[in-house]
């Protein structure tokens, strides 16, 4: 009995210690993130031109939106001690801005309707699960 009592400490606090690791890991990566993101800014606004073709658009989008997960995982990470649904609907939220991410940059055109498809269903299926996760919580308070 004491020694899984004994086994249990251990794993708990090699948990935090790996959360506070990646929690850092995590943090530089953003960090970086964001001067890249300025940078490509920077670059991207000082060259524009408006006689030429060129949209400046979508080029920081995927930065963008790398950062927002990032900070989405960050936020499990926070919430080590909160219960399981919170954290589900964190991982929802981070699928849901993953697969917006993948539409925004994607090329359409070229893209077989079976792909556009299956991604239809899934983000149908993320967001039916994230309502009844949000519906589930409520009911519970």
């Amino acid at each position: 009995m004491y020694l899984q009592y004994l086994m249990d400490k251990i794993i708990h606090k090699s948990e935090k210690i790996l959360y506070a690791i990646l929690a850092l890991l995590i943090i530089a990566f953003v960090t970086y993130e964001i001067l890249d993101l300025i940078y490509l800014f920077y670059c991207e606004v000082s060259q524009f031109s408006i006689l030429e073709n060129k949209s400046i658009a979508l080029t920081g989008v995927p930065l963008f939106f790398n950062i927002i997960i990032a900070l989405e995982i960050l936020e499990t990470f926070k919430g080590a001690n909160e219960n399981i649904l919170r954290k589900v609907k964190i991982i929802v939220l981070i699928a849901l801005t993953a697969i917006s991410r993948k539409i925004i940059t994607m090329d359409i055109k070229h893209s077989e309707y079976h792909l556009l498809f299956g991604i239809s269903i899934l983000i149908i299926a993320l967001c039916a699960g994230y309502y009844l996760l949000n519906k589930k919580e409520n009911s519970d308070d």
